[in-house]
């Protein structure tokens, strides 16, 4: 059967592959267009295999939430490159991704998503979604790592994407009922607490949280470093507890400044927000994304 530049030209547009891989796609299949796109998945697959030993440590983060703020979704897609990463492609995959996690209420480990089909094409699993892409970009593409929350009746759930996506943060605030939950403020305080974990980076919500081993040994660097300085004996137990204090600020949530109020905690604006709904506020617990930094191999 003959091959018509006009055959090579549609199953271009269908698959965006190359117009020499959609022309020996062709010829392979005889001229039969949908065992041509599946040739051109196959090898598609194949370039997706090859380009594994790569380093994919650009991307973006992207997430999604239920219009009733009881669920949603972080999702981190890798590439190699900052310029794939850029690519609408590779965003609208992404979003396309994080909103499946969240409309399909999925629970589960990265590999079990990756198998799950996908939302907008019921012959493509998510991951063959995602070898469709690295055939048509040509570059290692990978879903890095995902996450879900989803909250009681009485919690409610919100997410921050900072940097255009190369920082992204989920939070879930809960309340004492399902009406503070969806109170204006409560919404709010989630919010600002996305922004500052963001920008604050905590490693822990609260000091309880903190391993015991890990202050037992700030402790210690803390007093040798007093001592090394010469301060009076009588006096380092009381500069210790001091700088422990300063490590509480840098590591946990609750012990950081805000971000727009530095003489307040975040502990104490939880208070405030608290104060306004008209109930007690908790944060029950926070997740934080950067681009890069699992270094997806």
């Amino acid at each position: 059967m003959e091959i018509t530049a006009q055959m090579v030209k549609e199953l271009r547009e269908q698959t965006g592959a190359g117009m020499m891989e959609c022309k020996q796609a062709l010829i392979e299949a005889q001229g039969d267009m949908e065992r041509a796109r599946l040739i051109l998945r196959e090898k598609g697959a194949a370039a997706a295999v090859k380009r594994e030993s790569r380093q994919a440590s650009e991307g973006v983060v992207v997430s999604a939430v239920a219009p009733d703020h009881r669920r949603a979704a972080l999702l981190e897609l890798s590439s190699e490159t900052d310029f794939v990463a850029r690519n609408e492609e590779f965003q609208s995959l992404a979003r396309e991704l994080v909103q499946q996690l969240v409309d399909t209420g999925f629970e589960g480990t990265l590999e079990e998503f990756l198998q799950q089909p996908s939302q907008v094409a019921s012959d493509r699993t998510v991951r063959q979604r995602v070898e469709d892409l690295v055939a048509r970009i040509r570059e290692k593409i990978v879903v890095g790592r995902i996450a879900t929350f989803s909250a009681d009746p009485t919690g409610c759930v919100e997410t921050y994407i900072h940097l255009g996506g190369k920082i992204g943060v989920m939070v879930e605030v809960g309340a004492a009922s399902e009406a503070g939950a969806q109170h204006p403020e409560t919404l709010r305080l989630a919010r600002e607490l996305g922004m500052q974990i963001a920008f604050g980076n905590p490693s822990y919500l609260s000091r309880e949280q903190v391993p015991q081993q890990l202050i037992d040994e700030e402790r210690e660097v803390q007093r040798q470093r007093a001592l090394n300085e010469g301060k009076p004996p009588q006096a380092v137990d009381k500069i210790v507890e001091g700088r422990l204090s300063k490590f509480f600020e840098q590591i946990c949530l609750l012990d950081q400044g805000y971000i727009r109020d530095e003489k307040k905690s975040v502990k104490q604006v939880v208070e405030e927000f608290s104060q306004a709904v008209g109930e007690p506020l908790t944060v029950r617990r926070f997740i934080r994304f950067r681009v890069g930094e699992t270094g997806v191999a």
